[in-house]
């Protein structure tokens, strides 16, 4: 019986000692306001961009598939056109870092 009571009394006190249970949640005095990232927030209509036309007309000619060994230079040479041309017929090519089996536009010079 003792050990019971010892029991409970330890149980009360752990209870009170935490706050005595769940307390309510106060109810808000003022209307919320929804925060941008909330979901019920609506977006504004996309806009649509104009269609823009490339400034540059695309680069036609002949193909080359880098093989190992080959440098820019030397496919300009082989090709008869310029570094500047080759460089500029393919802007997204790192001529110092080209890559065994890309393929280069030739243009037409």
């Amino acid at each position: 019986m003792r050990r019971r009571l010892a029991i409970s009394l330890v149980t009360l006190g752990l209870v009170a000692a935490c706050g005595g249970g769940a307390t309510p949640t106060p109810a808000p005095t003022e209307p919320a306001t929804p925060a941008p990232t909330d979901l019920f927030v609506e977006s504004p209509e996309p806009t649509v961009a104009p269609s823009v036309e490339p400034t540059t007309a695309p680069v036609t000619g002949k193909r080359h598939k880098v093989k190992r060994g080959e440098t820019m230079w030397a496919i300009a040479q082989k090709y008869g056109v310029t570094l500047k041309a080759l460089k500029a017929a393919n802007p997204k090519v790192d001529p110092n870092a080209m890559r065994v089996g890309t393929v280069l536009v030739i243009p037409a010079d």
